[in-house]
């Protein structure tokens, strides 16, 4: 698990596989998120590609200040990637980390393969009561953020290390993450990426719905949909089967478009 240095900013990055002749997938996770998001894909995708699990600036292993700014999460990840030397991976992004995995395709088109966004939009207003509540009552903010996260009939158990998971982070550290969600907005500027795009969400997720992910395919030019039934915000551990298998067949029509 290296510690990363980059534009003044400390993050993680949790490994899985080694550095082989394969694609390279790196997972970014979203608001007060962390390496656990991703564990149902890591176990997965290890055996055939590399992959990198980002913990983000202030997130998990990497203690300390996250960044209030999407702009900043994306300078760093830029500049973990140049130190782990990964060319040209597949960028898969959930919530906030949709936001960063957009904003370094647009500013650096050359770098991804192909991105997938989960449970993402190209603007993510935040309501008031989660930035209101982060400072005043944290606890009471963390449950009400994730009573919005999961499908209703999810497990009780699923839910209950979904807060304790969130709890981990700092007041400052969430705040600033859905502080920087509230600021992000490329609508007009979304139709300029120019990469593959698997675009995937729950049709139950409230905190992002599914017409978030419909503007995204509809407006990036190489996009294509996938809408995972009976499945929140949390889509890829709600369903992770389905989700992975979708993922799995998107990397392999990238791979064969490019032979």
């Amino acid at each position: 698990m290296p510690i990363i240095e980059a534009y003044g900013m400390r993050g993680n990055v949790v490994l899985g596989g080694g550095k082989r002749e394969t694609d390279s997938l790196v997972f970014i996770h979203g608001a007060g998120g962390n390496c656990t998001t991703w564990y149902p894909q890591k176990e997965y995708f290890s055996r055939d590609y590399n992959v990198y699990i980002i913990e983000l600036p202030g997130h998990g292993a990497a203690h300390g200040e996250g960044a209030n700014e999407i702009r900043s999460y994306v300078l760093w990840v830029k500049g973990a990637l140049i130190e782990l030397e990964i060319d040209t991976p597949f960028l898969i992004g959930h919530s906030m980390g949709g936001a960063i995995t957009m904003d370094l395709a647009l500013r650096f088109p050359a770098l991804p393969k192909g991105v997938v966004l989960v449970g993402t939009g190209a603007r993510l207003r935040v309501d008031p009561r989660i930035l209101n509540g982060i400072q005043e009552d944290f606890p009471w903010a963390v449950e009400f953020i994730c009573q919005f996260a999961f499908a209703k009939d999810v497990s009780p158990e699923m839910m209950r290390l979904g807060i304790e998971e969130m709890r981990k982070n700092s007041p400052d550290v969430l705040h600033g993450d859905f502080t920087a969600c509230d600021r992000f907005d490329i609508m007009d500027e979304v139709k300029g990426i120019n990469t593959s795009a698997l675009v995937i969400c729950g049709d139950q997720d409230v905190l992002t719905p599914a017409k978030y992910s419909r503007y995204l395919a509809e407006k990036i030019p190489q996009a294509q949909l996938e809408i995972i039934g009976g499945a929140g915000h949390m889509v890829m551990l709600e369903r992770p089967e389905e989700f992975n298998k979708k993922l799995e067949a998107f990397f392999r029509s990238v791979g064969r478009a490019d032979a």
